[in-house]
């Protein structure tokens, strides 16, 4: 895209509807997964008002972490157990239950160390009180909360596209590269083989979270336990 206006993401759409129709579907998407540009919200909200749009689990956690080292925290973050717990526990706010999510930031506040009261004050004003709803930042109910694998096949697809000067010759030739390699990968799946590591994570942490899910409307566990494992999970750790 040539730019991130407004007029741009609702020419996108504007295609992409005419492209459907000549397929003889319809472009009417149910969920919409994306990042936080205010020109694309704006647009999503006209031309889709009764979508769900959620934005992208790990541009949340990627927005937080870069703040903690815009801060200068990010020595603390890496040798302090305590400070990094922190951080993790308030990026695992967006996998509490929306009821949740404002008494726990509010604890974690009351016991966090002094060095880390401006990140809470960039995640009050930005998305606990913010201008982006809490509810199109919270993953608690959804399966797919990332848009990563379009950005990396993205970035893939472009990375092959570079050239100094591309032609609509080589890019047919990519387009029919891309084409071939998919229906390899088809045929690999057809025939039993297995996912990629990237599927297994995935995988792996949604069969956590629900187990954490199913413990903590059990009464299992308390909302507090819950955001600590939640918060080991973002880690990447066992529970």
């Amino acid at each position: 895209m040539p730019n991130r206006r407004t007029a741009t993401y609702s020419e996108l759409f504007q295609r992409l509807e005419q492209e459907a129709t000549m397929m003889g579907k319809q472009f009417d998407p149910r969920h919409i997964i994306s990042d936080f540009e205010a020109a694309l919200i704006l647009v999503i909200r006209q031309k889709f008002p009764a979508a769900t749009h959620t934005r992208c689990m790990f541009h949340f956690n990627q927005s937080v972490h870069r703040k903690i080292m815009d801060l200068g925290l990010g020595t603390d973050y890496a040798q302090d157990a305590s400070t990094r717990e922190q951080c993790k526990q308030l990026m695992a706010l967006c996998l509490m239950p929306v009821s949740e999510v404002e008494y726990q930031f509010n604890r974690i506040h009351t016991i966090a160390s002094p060095s880390l009261d401006d990140l809470f004050m960039y995640l009050y004003r930005q998305w606990i009180d913010g201008h982006i709803p809490l509810s199109m930042w919270n993953f608690y109910d959804l399966n797919h909360r990332t848009n990563n694998i379009c950005e990396a096949y993205n970035r893939r697809f472009g990375t092959r596209f570079m050239k100094k000067y591309p032609n609509i010759w080589t890019f047919i030739q990519l387009i029919q590269s891309e084409n071939a390699r998919c229906e390899h990968l088809i045929i690999q799946l057809d025939a039993g083989a297995s996912s990629s590591k990237q599927s297994t994570r995935r995988t792996m942490f949604q069969s956590r979270f629900e187990t954490l899910k199913t413990r903590f409307s059990s009464n299992e566990i308390s909302a507090k336990m819950l955001l600590d494992k939640l918060g080991l999970l973002i880690g990447g750790h066992k529970i």
